[in-house]
């Protein structure tokens, strides 16, 4: 027994007197704290803002995987598991702003890598070009589709489409990339190959008719949410042409001059600040900048518009308004005025929290 004892104390002495100057793997990992990371995190990321999320969650005890500074897809389902458990946050394993606030760790900078290609929807079999050829190359790098990138949309690619859209529910796996998929794919331009005609005829909404909605009645013709202002007809036409130019019918254009007046009381330079819901919604609409829609890989941030140029004018407040509703499936206009990506399956009454 004791030479057992003395054996075991021969190797700790040998254990502790190893070369102290050669770095330890765990030095190169930040304190608990005292790391920052940069918001727009998704899988294939890198560097040091993935290594402060990696070693965040490990502390927490919701990551197992080795600290690499690789967004990878242990990564990925640990960021999930903390935004179940962190509610509202949106469960999509993207490390955003949000989430990283959640965490302790924000950086206050926002680096959301661009897409590679953008495509408009829908992509189907037949289908030639930039479009095709997009949907080829992104699959391609999630090695799912090993043909050439041709851009001519075929079998095989088909095949790989479906074959993305049975492995991320609830896509339909149908083999056309539609606006759910391409969104998913995160590529998607917020175009649709059946956009509205460019032309507009100014009296074709006016005058309205009363919706099934809240609060809603006719001063002149025009919608107007309750005793709320109600929109010029200026203003009305210049709303109801923008969401026409993205093939709004006109039910839709008058749903949205009501919603003008419900949300801002059709003025475009409106600005509703709340601390408590940290909401920081901007124009007639109350496009809400919090929820990361002006970031520059996001549904507004990719078509141009800034927390700045959207209340330029009632014409930028309501086009980009009509880019979201068209971003957003053509779906429900619900609180907090924006919808997680159109596969998510939240667009319900509730809205995306």
């Amino acid at each position: 027994m004791r030479t057992l004892v003395r054996a075991l104390a021969v190797v700790i002495l040998l254990v502790a007197t190893q070369d102290l100057t050669a770095p330890a793997a765990r030095a190169e990992m930040p304190e608990m704290g005292s790391c920052v990371a940069d918001s727009e995190l998704v899988v294939g990321s890198t560097g040091g803002s993935v290594v402060c999320v990696q070693w965040s969650l490990l502390w927490m005890g919701q990551y197992r995987g080795l600290v690499t500074g690789t967004y990878d897809q242990a990564t990925f389902q640990a960021v999930i598991q903390f935004q179940q458990d962190n509610p509202p946050l949106t469960p999509n394993g993207k490390a955003g702003s949000h989430t990283l606030i959640e965490m302790g760790i924000y950086s206050g900078i926002d680096k959301a890598p661009p897409p590679t290609c953008l495509a408009d929807a829908p992509v189907s079999p037949g289908d030639r070009g930039a479009s095709a050829e997009c949907v080829q190359k992104v699959l391609q790098s999630k090695f799912l589709f090993g043909g050439a990138v041709d851009g001519a949309y075929g079998k095989d690619t088909a095949a790989a489409v479906k074959n993305y859209q049975l492995k991320t529910p609830p896509l339909i796996a149908s083999g056309v990339a539609d606006t759910q998929t391409l969104a998913a794919l995160g590529i998607w331009s917020g175009f649709v190959s059946s956009q509205g005609s460019d032309s507009f005829n100014g009296g074709a909404w006016w005058p309205a008719a009363v919706q099934a909605e809240p609060n809603f009645r006719i001063a002149g013709g025009i919608p107007v949410f309750g005793n709320h202002r109600f929109c010029s007809r200026e203003d009305a036409d210049t709303i109801a042409r923008e969401f026409a130019k993205d093939g709004a019918d006109v039910a839709t254009q008058q749903f949205f001059i009501y919603i003008a007046s419900r949300e801002g009381g059709c003025d475009y330079r409106s600005v509703n600040q709340n601390a408590q819901t940290r909401d920081d919604s901007h124009c007639t609409f109350q496009l809400n900048a919090m929820a990361g829609m002006f970031e520059p890989g996001a549904s507004l941030g990719r078509r141009g518009w800034n927390v700045d140029n959207v209340k330029e004018s009632m014409a930028n407040c309501a086009d980009a308004a009509s880019d979201l509703w068209v971003f957003c499936a053509r779906g429900p206009w619900t609180k907090p005025y924006t919808c997680a990506p159109p596969w998510a399956g939240d667009l319900g009454p509730e809205g995306d929290v």
